[in-house]
């Protein structure tokens, strides 16, 4: 239990030659705003942008933020004015989200103005301006945002933000922008009971129990594998596990030209110092393909992986979280060594039970008759692609002005068979005549 309380995670900024120079010129606005000479001010950087608290009330209802809606409700409750420097247009990137037909909204990114932030409660306004960094690691330059505060109010900010983003926090992509993650929750998801037992079940207690780890002298971390064909909710549990309170979440693309050994180092000791946390790694089954002679564009070494999954320090409160469609071409020492994964679970095709939950979530409306015919005739089907059909389905329902139907879903899924069949065949075909012969389609 004592690990959810860890519900924030802050940084305090570099004060690095780029951060200085970028808040030089706005330095006397900065000082009049907070009523302070600068000697008193604390540079922070948050998981969210606190300065895009600024875009709402200059775009109005329709403006999308990356905050999350529980979160900017806890803000605006609080939030009395913003202010900018004189002079100053603000600047506001924005991006159109098509919601239907006739409703659309904008997705509002905050640029590099400053902006004063005051919110009740606090002496003074907060000061929020994205600034230039330098990630040592990748090499790369990119835009963070940087928080001013007084000293004494750094309390009661800390409060306020714990209040608006302990829930839900970004999935941090090493070396790039990070991404928010819609929240999911458990009950959500249509879940074997091995995936329940092995995965839920098992990621709650260890949570729940970091006290009971540390008084057996057990490290406290977590490994699971995640395997099986695509669209059957490895994704959706990754997910789930993300939108749990208090959790930070890290993941790496390893196909990137800049991601090497020092990066995934860098992603683990950033992990350590987040705690409780997340490492996500996406198909491992691609990193190192099983022919050494393929090229995979992977410039992680798996010794570094091996030796990061192996480590006894700094790892306390991390979970690391690997997919893979293909597990049989896994080095073997990946799974080799115990510890590395401490459950490995099948995601495989749903079965009819679990197909007929699906149907009764996505239509409420079906009878037990409509939902055990749609069950029957989704057979074979991955969630992602029972998805598919449902979406043909809802179109169809839509056009005909009417509510989904079980003969609706039936075409659907009777279409989409023969989409599947015949893309097989082409795949099929292609193959063979790279082998040198063609077979007979009938």
């Amino acid at each position: 239990m004592a690990a959810m309380m860890k519900t924030l995670r802050l940084s305090l900024a570099s004060k690095s030659a780029e951060i200085r120079n970028a808040l030089e010129p706005y330095m006397p606005w900065i000082q009049t705003c907070t009523g302070d000479d600068g000697a008193n001010l604390i540079q922070l950087r948050f998981d969210y942008p606190l300065a895009a608290m600024a875009a709402h009330p200059l775009m109005g209802a329709h403006c999308r933020t990356p905050i999350p809606p529980k979160g900017r409700s806890v803000l605006e409750a609080r939030l009395q004015r913003v202010e900018f420097p004189p002079g100053i247009l603000p600047a506001v990137k924005l991006q159109r989200i098509s919601r239907s037909r006739t409703s659309q909204d904008w997705s509002a990114e905050w640029l590099d103005c400053p902006v004063a932030l005051y919110f009740s409660g606090l002496s003074g306004p907060v000061v929020a301006m994205n600034v230039p960094c330098v990630d040592g690691a990748a090499h790369n330059s990119e835009w963070r945002e940087v928080t001013l505060a007084k000293q004494e109010d750094v309390p009661a900010l800390l409060d306020l933000m714990k209040a608006a983003y302990g829930v839900n926090r970004p999935l941090k992509v090493m070396g790039e922008t990070s991404v928010m993650i819609q929240p999911l929750e458990w009950d959500d998801l249509v879940l074997d009971d091995s995936v329940i037992r092995l995965v839920r079940d098992d990621f709650h207690l260890f949570l729940e129990r970091e006290d009971w780890y540390r008084q057996h002298r057990l490290p406290f971390r977590r490994g699971y594998l995640l395997y099986g064909p695509p669209g059957n909710g490895k994704s959706s549990v990754i997910r789930a596990m993300l939108s749990t309170a208090g959790i930070s979440g890290f993941t790496i693309n390893p196909f990137r030209t800049f991601t090497d050994d020092d990066l995934l180092a860098g992603m683990f000791a950033e992990a350590a110092q987040s705690t409780p946390s997340i490492v996500v790694l996406e198909d491992l089954d691609r990193w190192f393909p099983a022919n050494k002679a393929e090229e995979s564009g992977c410039q992680i070494s798996l010794p570094q992986l091996l030796n990061l999954l192996d480590g006894v320090r700094n790892q306390d409160g991390i979970i690391v979280v690997a997919t893979a469609n293909h597990p049989e071409v896994l080095d073997t020492a990946i799974l080799r060594r115990p510890g590395r994964f401490d459950r490995m679970v099948e995601f495989g095709n749903p079965s009819k039970l679990m197909r007929a939950s699906y149907w009764r979530k996505m239509c409420p409306a079906l009878s037990e008759e409509a939902v055990e015919i749609c069950a029957r005739d989704s057979e074979g089907f991955s969630f992602a692609e029972m998805r598919e059909g449902y979406i043909f389905a809802a179109q169809t329902a839509l056009e005909a002005a009417r509510k989904v139907s079980a003969t609706e879903i039936t075409n659907a899924m009777q279409r989409l068979r023969a989409a599947i069949k015949m893309a097989e065949r082409k795949s099929a075909c292609s193959s063979a005549a790279h082998r040198g012969f063609h077979p007979h389609l009938p």
